[in-house]
């Protein structure tokens, strides 16, 4: 099983005192809309959209359909064997449901209402129409919401069988296969979605974190600068070590010395963070909360002592644990980091 990366993290621009020029004002632009589009991509439950005077509108929550993809997933595991579908973990016996699969697929959540269905096709098109057009993110962002819609459709589906109706007691679950044919077909435009989404909203970080860095040397904003590149480091050595587990289905072949100068990258960013937090005038002048840098710094230390266990134990039969350790231990650095760019 090739372990996954992330999703990317999204660049705003950085803390200034000084008027913005037009420039800054369309990377603000493009960044809150990113922002937006990510929050859809990672199925937050709250989206949060500003109104032209600045202000939040009425939130829509999305309590049940942001759920979907793993609920899809969880009945995708239970009801196939090496990719081919089975009733043995669904059929306890002649028109009885297995009790772990009823309570795995369809306990956490009741159907997804049309309401709350049409209420997340509205914020796809309200975010998709704001200001300024991103063609790329926007039909990426509308495919994928229109993917997972497709995706509660046909649990909705599976859920009038199996638990509103209870149909299956009627025909012994003869209309099994064709629900599951559904709901996968369903899952398989969900994932290439997924794919072309964080694609989309990788070349828009790619394109937004370059000009931001540059405007952060600029203004000789080092700490933040170091913050910067620290998050690029991090993606770039767990990207390299993903990539190189696909290719081989192990770390063995792994360039540990080329990973090891990186790592020492890592290092020295902390080194340089924590000489940072004794300047508070410094970290003032950037706009950087102290706490923030506090919580950065324990999320990049963390980070930095699973890459070096990672190293000493990659090709040892235990890779994919590595990894998804090494992963968990990303995100929580891609999340102090999201908290220290957006202000």
């Amino acid at each position: 099983e090739s372990v996954t990366e992330p999703k990317v993290v999204e660049s705003i621009p950085s803390v200034t005192s000084t008027a913005p020029t037009s420039e800054e004002e369309l990377t603000a632009q493009q960044a809150a809309k990113g922002n937006l589009w990510l929050d859809v991509f990672n199925n937050k439950s709250l989206i949060n959209i500003k109104n032209p005077n600045g202000k939040v509108s009425a939130p829509v929550l999305l309590t049940n359909i942001t759920k979907v993809p793993d609920l899809v997933e969880k009945y995708i595991e239970i009801s196939e064997n090496n990719g081919k579908f089975t009733l043995k973990k669904i059929r306890a016996k002649e028109n009885t449901l297995d009790n772990f699969f009823t309570i795995s697929v369809f306990s956490p959540l009741g159907k997804i209402s049309n309401k709350e269905i049409e209420g997340f096709r509205a914020i796809a098109q309200k975010i998709k129409s704001m200001k300024p057009d991103m063609p790329e993110l926007d039909k990426a962002g509308v495919e994928y919401v229109e993917s997972i819609i497709s995706m509660s459709n046909a649990l909705n589906q599976l859920m009038d069988y199996y638990k509103t109706s209870e149909e299956f007691k009627l025909d012994d679950f003869k209309k099994s296969p064709e629900l599951h044919k559904i709901i996968t077909e369903a899952y398989e435009k969900y994932q290439a979605a997924s794919e072309s989404a964080k694609l989309a909203h990788s070349n828009l970080y790619e394109q937004l974190h370059a000009k931001e860095l540059a405007t952060l040397k600029a203004r000789g904003f080092d700490t933040m600068v170091v913050i910067y590149e620290s998050v690029d480091d991090v993606s770039a050595i767990f990207d390299g070590l993903v990539n190189d587990y696909n290719e081989n289905q192990n770390l063995k072949k792994s360039d540990k010395a080329a990973y090891e100068a990186k790592s020492k990258l890592i290092d020295d960013a902390l080194t340089a963070l924590k000489k940072a937090q004794q300047e508070p005038a410094t970290l003032a002048k950037e706009g950087l909360s102290e706490n923030k840098l506090a919580s950065y710094i324990e999320a990049l230390n963390a980070y930095s002592i699973a890459i070096k266990v990672t190293l000493r134990d990659m090709g040892k039969n235990q890779d994919e644990d590595l990894l998804d350790d090494l992963q968990n231990k990303q995100l929580t650095v891609i999340e102090r980091y999201n908290s220290i760019v957006q202000g």
